[in-house]
């Protein structure tokens, strides 16, 4: 069947969209380790490259890297779309001897779905969005929630619920952590129907605190800003924003964003990022590698398909945004 250019992940409001563009997987993300200088990877510069096309690309969409701290282990969601429905799965690499092993389901997924996982800061815990069920409860707040795996002598174990905020918000989808203190994710407040916006909330153990906007530099009432990224430092925020007159895309698709944290903890106004970052198909699913140093995203700029690749870019690009 043919893959439609809008897609609709979940009806709860995980969003997943499709464009259209430019650009043929070349041999920039190679594995060969002679030629390797980041992660096993031939790195970017300021300029978008395809992410490990060679190992990771196929007909399906991929999107949501997280890298490890440590640089030997990944994981990446993917999304199918047939006869049968959305299908999700969270896949996994390992890098073994020189190079990374060819992708493979986590072995923690259900057969509920997985997807968007990203690491605490030493990389021994790991967090993730499922549909999957929790014994013993009719009905969970949100289709979709984040629950955890820890790792044990190299080995990920039995998945946990973390569970929702303690406040009036609908805690869909996407989501990033900074410091292993401050969760940072989408919802939309309670009894309200329109567009999504960031919050962050504090988390300690295996909870979650009261959440709260991150403010007016990145939210608005009028367009849709989810799927956010924190610098390590936490310096600035990237996120998908749609509907914005600045959009490169159309008015149903959106681009990627950027905002500074100011010295007394508030967000300057969002600025969209220029090409060739962005482009006039759709980019989406921000992450920024655990050692700061690269961007990555997806986007399906690449012509002749219909879902989207993994970027990434040197964060380097991103310096000429912040305020002297």
């Amino acid at each position: 069947m043919k893959i439609p250019r809008h897609v609709s992940l979940a009806t709860t409001g995980l969003f997943f969209f499709a464009a259209c563009g430019q650009q043929q997987p070349g041999e920039k993300t190679a594995t060969d380790e002679s030629n390797a200088n980041a992660y096993g990877f031939v790195s970017p510069g300021l300029e978008p490259e395809l992410f490990a096309f060679d190992l990771l690309g196929n007909d399906a969409a991929q999107v949501a890297v997280a890298m490890s701290p440590h640089h030997d282990e990944l994981f990446y969601s993917q999304l199918r779309l047939d006869e049968d429905g959305i299908s999700f799965d969270l896949l996994r690499s390992e890098y073994m001897g020189g190079q990374w092993t060819n992708p493979e389901s986590a072995e923690f997924v259900s057969e509920h779905g997985e997807i968007e996982a990203f690491y605490n800061r030493s990389g021994s815990r790991l967090y993730f969005f499922s549909r999957r069920p929790v014994t013993g409860v009719a009905e969970l707040p949100s289709p979709w929630n984040i629950w955890f795996v820890e790792k044990t002598r190299g080995d990920w174990g039995v998945p946990q619920l973390l569970g929702q905020p303690d406040s009036l918000v609908v805690y869909n989808w996407s989501a990033t952590l900074q410091n292993d203190s401050t969760l940072y994710f989408t919802a939309r407040p309670y009894e309200e129907h329109g567009l999504a916006e960031i919050f962050q909330v504090p988390i300690s153990g295996d909870g979650l605190g009261e959440p709260r906007s991150i403010g007016s530099g990145v939210n608005t009432r009028e367009y849709t800003e989810n799927e956010p990224a924190i610098a390590p430092d936490g310096s600035y925020i990237v996120f998908y924003s749609a509907g914005r007159p600045d959009n490169l895309s159309s008015e149903l698709l959106g681009d990627l964003y950027i905002s500074f944290r100011g010295a007394d903890g508030s967000w300057t106004d969002a600025t969209r990022i220029d090409e060739p970052i962005n482009s006039t198909a759709e980019e989406m699913r921000p992450r920024i590698a655990p050692d700061g140093k690269f961007l990555f995203f997806s986007s399906n700029r690449r012509e002749g398909i219909e879902m989207s690749d993994l970027y990434w870019v040197s964060t380097q690009a991103l310096e000429r945004y912040r305020p002297n």
